[in-house]
């Protein structure tokens, strides 16, 4: 039997098939270079019996896909899958739900932040797996041998991964931790595809003051706007550099927009009104609380202490640094406590007890104050 399913009636039979499994092993290729949304290229799915390989490029009905990425009583295993689900979700329409992500178990279980799946399965079950066509053309047909190999390859160990990783968290009482963070993630990929947050992304920001933060918030949202409409990469319709600096542009008219370093005479010529309004209408409204930027450089020293604790921490519980509080997520753990408001989402749950209490305890002992000189 192939094992490529290309027909609306084998996609049908498949998932039926894959619905009885109780868990199943997923992983996609897509093509994301001139494009603001993932264009599907594979979609591969493994249980017990093999792999089958799913061509979004031919099945036209995705609903029984759909039905089982929903179905609770299966479990979806899957390795560092933040851009799969995204590329599932456009496809099927739908949030896949009991998600059991290797990478993330991983970090769990004392094997580092990030370890690839070819370093995981080598690690665990002691066979190197070839990464030679990462940056193949998932669109192309007829996909090659080589390509339909490494697709399988690609889903073949996640179900053994699964078994060892599960039992893994089990002997180490962080079975609930790691169901925890994969709730949070997925509250984290729903926020972040907002509008309204889309200025947090802008590197560079920082240098702003509050009105030109709510100017920035504007343009940001306007352009994540335009370029899902166009759908190209954001950074192909303007730059982050140049949406910081016209959120710095003061009194805006389409000559001072030319002028912008950065931005092409032919998107200038395009949006030059639009930014111009867009730039006015939020100059017009009072900055709002998301738009009270704290410069962080005084509280360097803090931020030192915070990351120590942090450190230490990683070091008694083995786990990673990064999983378990990154730099961003202290300073907006800082913020909280200046401005006197809840602890942070990310800082609840599993990680309260484990590395909060003694954060919150080194923020309320030595209160950070805007005394503390910026680094040199």
């Amino acid at each position: 039997m192939s094992s490529i399913i290309a027909t609306n009636p084998k996609l049908l039979t498949a998932c039926a098939r894959w619905a009885g499994a109780g868990v199943i092993g997923i992983d996609t290729e897509f093509v994301r270079e001139r494009t603001y949304y993932p264009c599907p290229g594979l979609i591969q799915i493994a249980d017990s019996n093999g792999v089958r390989l799913v061509d979004p490029l031919a099945v036209t009905s995705f609903a029984p896909l759909a039905a089982l990425l929903t179905d609770a009583s299966v479990i979806k295993v899957m390795h560092a899958c933040d851009e799969d689900l995204e590329m599932l979700e456009l496809v099927t329409g739908v949030q896949s739900v009991a998600v059991f992500d290797t990478q993330l178990a991983a970090a769990f279980t004392g094997h580092g932040a990030s370890l690839s799946y070819g370093g995981l399965v080598e690690a665990l079950l002691g066979v190197k797996v070839e990464k030679d066509e990462t940056r193949s053309n998932w669109r192309q047909r007829p996909l090659s041998p080589d390509q339909l190999r490494y697709a399988m390859l690609d889903v073949t160990y996640l179900l053994p991964l699964h078994d060892q990783l599960s039992r893994a968290l089990a002997d180490s009482g962080r079975t609930s931790w790691f169901e925890e963070e994969l709730q949070h993630r997925a509250r984290t990929r729903e926020e972040d595809a907002r509008m309204d947050v889309a200025y947090r992304r802008v590197q560079g920001r920082g240098a702003l003051g509050p009105p030109d933060h709510a100017v920035l918030r504007a343009l940001s949202e306007w352009r994540e706007t335009e370029a899902r409409a166009l759908d190209i990469p954001r950074r192909h319709l303007v730059t982050d550099q140049v949406l910081v600096s016209l959120a710095s542009v003061g009194s805006p008219d389409a000559e001072t927009i030319r002028k912008i370093r950065g931005l092409s005479t032919k998107m200038a010529g395009r949006y030059s009104a639009t930014l111009v309004e867009c730039i006015e209408t939020a100059r017009a409204a009072s900055p709002d609380k998301r738009d009270q930027y704290r410069n962080l450089r005084r509280y360097a020293d803090t931020i030192k202490r915070l990351k120590q604790i942090v450190r230490q921490t990683a070091g008694t519980t083995n786990l990673p640094v990064e999983r378990l509080a990154s730099r961003r997520a202290l300073e907006a753990l800082l913020v909280s406590v200046l401005n006197r408001d809840e602890i942070p989402p990310s800082f609840q749950g599993w990680r309260f007890d484990v590395v909060t209490r003694d954060l919150v305890r080194c923020l309320t002992a030595s209160p950070p104050h805007s005394a503390e000189r910026p680094p040199a």
